[in-house]
């Protein structure tokens, strides 16, 4: 997904994610890190922090927490959330491959991973991870699975409505990427609506890939969870949760 796609999603991408069970994702990464260290000396990069749902999430339990990501309409839309809650918490556009930060954890979470369409850039993500970490400092993701690519999303449609706009998402899967046409149609006044399309493209990584990138690239495999709990991983989990932690 291209940055003028997301500063199109932006406004509205709160309303349509209103169904992910942020909190149980928040809770999940707060007691992972609570065990490494004390909250407010444990420093946390969200990569990809979108609106900062997540991150803020985590600052308000008294995290040190740094923000990233490549849309400002996204940055802007965390940092009137920030100020709201009257929370301090950096926030930095651009790529993290590029970003010199410094983390105890860096989480990416809502299938971020999976939009590293290549191998070369999977490496690099993992490789400037394992630079920024402290000394056994941990990486924890999560991914789409193959049978969500292939069962869930599959080659349909769908479609939502919310106040003043309606999408469409025209889905394609044929492995290992998945294919998105999303079009919105914009209320702009009274019996005048306006039109937006963009893609979105996702590579459906295998966690055996996973495991040997991660570590050609320094990292252990910690754990898999099935979408930040305990439950058991099943054929029909649709989201997974990793942690690698530096070696």
């Amino acid at each position: 997904m291209g940055n003028d796609a997301y500063g199109l999603l932006a406004k509205y991408y709160d309303y349509l994610m209103a169904d992910v069970p942020y909190r149980r994702w928040i809770e999940f990464i707060a007691a992972y890190a609570e065990k490494q260290g004390r909250p407010s000396s444990f420093r946390i990069v969200d990569a990809g922090c979108g609106t900062g749902t997540v991150a803020l999430g985590l600052r308000r339990k008294g995290f040190w927490v740094a923000g990233l990501d490549q849309s400002p309409e996204m940055l802007a839309l965390a940092r009137s959330k920030a100020e709201e809650l009257q929370l301090c918490m950096p926030l930095y556009q651009g790529n993290f491959i590029d970003m010199p930060l410094k983390a105890d954890l860096v989480i990416s979470t809502c299938d971020g991973i999976n939009h590293l369409l290549s191998k070369k850039g999977l490496i690099k993500f993992f490789q400037r991870t394992h630079g920024c970490l402290s000394k056994n400092g941990s990486l924890l993701f999560d991914i789409n699975t193959e049978y969500k690519y292939k069962r869930i999303l599959g080659n349909k449609v769908f479609a939502w409505g919310i106040e003043n706009m309606d999408l469409s998402w025209l889905n394609q899967f044929s492995y290992p990427f998945n294919f998105a046409e999303i079009s919105m149609y914009i209320q702009r006044n009274k019996g005048c609506w306006s039109k937006a399309s963009f893609s979105i493209q996702q590579r459906c990584h295998q966690v055996s890939s996973l495991v040997y990138y991660l570590e050609k690239t320094g990292f252990q495999l910690k754990g898999i969870w099935n979408n930040y709990s305990f439950k058991t991983i099943t054929p029909r989990t649709q989201r997974l949760t990793l942690i690698a932690q530096k070696k």
